[in-house]
């Protein structure tokens, strides 16, 4: 249990102080992943931990192209700091959050929902706009970690 919640607690901390502080602390969560990568992750984790980042990346590239959301500033495809949580988002998946994708599948839906909403409360803090609205947006966001979850579970569950 306290593995559960010190994974969930780095990460939510490093969370903040991405969102927050911006690209200057990405040298944080490079520093929590290496350590992760060391000390808590299996074989199998290892092999999908920059899988998982690279499809993170990527998702948010896309949607930042195709005006989803806009970050000020020049960062382009996605700022740094957004690029470090994909680095380190990946580490909760088979601790923390695993019970939201190795689950019934409807709790992949309300998973991706929650996922979802993290971008609106990093809208409030950060330098994040959504042009085509909020609620369209979170729509959009959780049609998009539906598969990311989906794939997550797929990748996950195979037999190494």
């Amino acid at each position: 249990m306290w593995a559960i919640i010190r994974n969930l607690g780095v990460f939510q901390s490093l969370w903040f102080l991405l969102v927050l502080g911006g690209d200057a602390y990405a040298v944080f969560a490079l520093g929590w992943l290496l350590f992760h990568y060391v000390s808590y992750s299996d074989p199998q984790e290892k092999r999908l931990l920059l899988i998982y980042a690279v499809l993170g990346i990527v998702m948010d590239s896309s949607l930042t192209a195709l005006g989803v959301y806009q970050f000020s500033g020049d960062a382009w495809p996605i700022p740094l700091w957004l690029i470090a949580l994909w680095l380190i988002f990946p580490t909760t998946l088979s601790h923390g959050l695993r019970w939201c994708w190795s689950g019934k599948p409807w709790i992949v839906i309300a998973s991706a929902l929650g996922a979802a909403l993290t971008y609106v409360g990093g809208a409030t803090l950060g330098n994040l706009e959504f042009p085509f609205g909020e609620k369209v947006t979170v729509i959009i966001l959780t049609a998009c970690w539906v598969l990311y979850f989906g794939l997550v579970r797929v990748m996950t569950l195979q037999k190494s």
